[in-house]
């Protein structure tokens, strides 16, 4: 059902502000396919959003979205429990912003909730809105008047939303002007290597020490299992069986270690490996699928599966030869690729996922991430709010200094 709000829009020209009325109609759409029929104004949107610096990446594609909905909110599949739903702005019949969110009951801080989150889970990473820079207060606003009049959702939970440079920090702040109450919640810190413009400069960059050690684990590895090679592979020249058999061996070496022993791998969930592989063609057709492997004689011994846009690699993927561990296959892997990515003009690898030990042999530079909620303006909401972020807290702070004593 599509709602008219009406709106002022300030806007600034030759040092005044200029007035107009602005009505900005929302509409719930709840059918999957919303997502492609709006693909022209999605992709547009997204590419606005990147130009003014907010989020950007594969992570506001259509297709991305297109492939989340169809994994996280599949009618038939009873593990999903899902509903899908996509909360759009138009003004003038141009799409302004765009939430998908899945709809789902479940316990929030212990306590049952209808919630509404983004639709996103572990493996996305991050997660944004799409939303208009210039049109930016009023959409948001007028996203936040239709949630407010509706009563099938206690709380809206957006996850991994980055701290600097999000859309979603418009929404939030409406929502805060609107009187809803909201919450933050961290979630992880993702470490990021900016890449020079030649390899020399990434020599300098990493230290003497840490270049010497990759060093010698090339030299042994190539003196015992055979030369070190790269191949890229970016599906441009594969058919889709070829792509699938490449895929399936990547998926293979990243189970191969303590992931497919904790049962976390991409190899280990059917549904899972079929969304890497709907990404892996859909990104692929947009030139921007970027795995590697990195070959030891006749050997694939290292994978990323890895998406890039003209300036980032996204990495989100990494797996190795656990027999070959000793030869630091993980670093080898990542330096031959940061070598790689600067020849073709990239300029920043994003290792994405939380911060770990290897990763910060490569950058202390880091991007964190929050959960951001926001609550109905209503007394099961508020109560909700007030649980989740002020009792609750309280209450185990409480116990813990019990427990100490």
């Amino acid at each position: 059902m599509a709602t008219a709000v009406e709106l002022r829009q300030h806007d600034d020209a030759a040092g005044s502000e200029a007035r107009s009325d602005v009505a900005i109609a929302v509409e719930e759409l709840r059918e999957r396919g919303a997502i492609s029929s709006l693909r022209e104004e999605w992709a547009r949107l997204a590419a606005t959003m990147q130009a003014a610096g907010w989020t950007h990446g594969p992570f506001l594609a259509p297709e991305w979205f297109s492939i989340y909905a169809a994994s996280l909110a599949d009618p038939h599949d009873s593990a999903r429990a899902g509903d899908f739903r996509l909360l759009v702005a138009h003004r003038a019949g141009r799409l302004v912003a765009a939430l998908p969110l899945l709809a789902e009951h479940r316990r929030l801080a212990g306590l049952p909730a209808r919630l509404l989150r983004s639709l996103s889970d572990d493996h996305s990473q991050r997660f944004d809105l799409l939303l208009d820079p210039a049109h930016a207060g009023d959409a948001c606003r007028a996203l936040v008047a239709w949630l407010g009049r509706t009563r099938d959702w206690d709380a809206i939970e957006l996850q991994s939303v980055l701290d600097e440079g999000a859309a979603a920090h418009a929404l939030v702040a409406a929502a805060r002007d609107a009187g809803l109450p909201i919450g933050e919640w961290p979630s992880m810190v993702s470490p990021y290597l900016t890449l020079p413009a030649t390899t020399a400069e990434l020599d300098k960059q990493l230290g003497a020490k840490f270049r010497s050690n990759l060093r010698r684990r090339a030299k042994k590895l190539e003196a015992d299992v055979g030369k070190i090679a790269l191949e890229h592979v970016d599906g441009r020249d594969l058919n889709a069986v070829q792509l699938d058999a490449l895929l399936s061996e990547g998926f293979t070496l990243e189970a191969a270690g303590w992931k497919g022993d904790a049962g976390t791998a991409i190899a280990c969930d059917p549904s899972l490996r079929a969304r890497y592989v709907a990404l892996a063609h859909a990104f692929a057709a947009r030139g921007q699928l970027a795995c590697y492997f990195l070959r030891a004689g006749e050997r694939r011994v290292a994978f990323h599966f890895a998406l890039a846009d003209d300036s980032t690699y996204y990495l989100f993927k990494p797996g190795f030869d656990p027999a070959l561990a000793t030869y630091g296959l993980g670093h080898l892997c990542v330096d031959a690729v940061a070598r790689d990515l600067i020849g073709r003009g990239i300029r920043e690898l994003d290792f994405l996922g939380d911060d770990m030990p290897w990763k910060r042999d490569w950058t202390d530079q880091t991007r964190a991430h929050s959960f951001r909620y926001l609550f109905a303006p209503t007394a099961r909401g508020r109560a909700l709010a007030a649980w989740k972020f002020t009792l609750a807290p309280a209450a185990k702070r409480l116990w813990s200094r019990l427990h100490r004593s």
